[in-house]
């Protein structure tokens, strides 16, 4: 029981420092909004760097016909209304220095034949940790990115950021873009794995032992 009770607690102490204060709201779904484009709102959790006030917006999904997702839920996040081809989205969260995380999340063309571009970074302060460029998309149903980083401090800040502008002048400016479905997720350490994997063998082995061990006849 012990052996049990260490092992629960070793994997809680793992589990407690990697997940410590996860990245939220990856699916745009808090705060709730009634329609779209809602240029007003910002995402719970997130940083809108919009300087045109009218380029990056909170919206629902079926306003744009996009391909509903439940595991997305109804809302998602756009880029590029009114011919505005530049403007960015962040959130900054909870890491461990020195530790791996992969980023995933999904996009489309909505409105619009043009075609896109996108970044995806990751900053510890003003320092670049590594960037993911996707230029000249123009899928209309959910593609899947992902791309990983390796966290330099307690916080890293990732940032989403309208590139059509600077990839692909003088394209998109009719057309918009949806992000939907971001996640942040620790790539599990090998050592950490096989080290709780070893002691709970440990401790069975240990417990059949004592159960197999014959009794002492008086």
């Amino acid at each position: 029981m012990r052996c049990l009770t260490l092992v629960s607690f070793l994997t809680i102490v793992v589990e407690t420092a990697t997940f410590a204060n996860p990245f939220t709201n990856g699916s745009f779904e808090d705060p709730i909004i009634q329609g779209g484009p809602d240029f007003a709102t910002v995402p719970t959790g997130w940083v809108k760097f919009d300087p045109s006030g009218i380029g990056l917006f909170m919206q629902l999904d079926s306003s744009f016909g996009i391909p509903f997702v439940p595991a997305n839920g109804h809302q998602s996040f756009g880029f590029g209304a009114n011919g505005t081809t530049t403007g960015s989205l962040s959130q900054t969260f909870d890491t461990i220095a020195g530790e791996r995380y992969l980023v995933t999340f999904q996009y489309l063309i909505q409105q619009g034949p043009e075609r896109e571009a996108l970044r995806l970074q990751f900053f510890n302060g003003p320092t670049s940790l590594g960037s993911l460029a996707i230029s000249g998309f123009t899928n209309n149903t959910w593609s899947t990115a992902s791309h990983s980083f390796t966290a330099q401090s307690a916080t890293t800040t990732l940032t989403f950021s309208d590139q059509t502008g600077n990839l692909l002048p003088p394209v998109g400016g009719n057309t918009n873009w949806a992000l939907d479905a971001v996640t942040v997720t620790q790539i599990p350490e090998p050592s950490n794995a096989v080290l709780l994997g070893l002691f709970g063998l440990a401790c069975w082995t240990f417990r059949r032992a004592l159960r197999d061990k014959p009794e002492a006849k008086s």
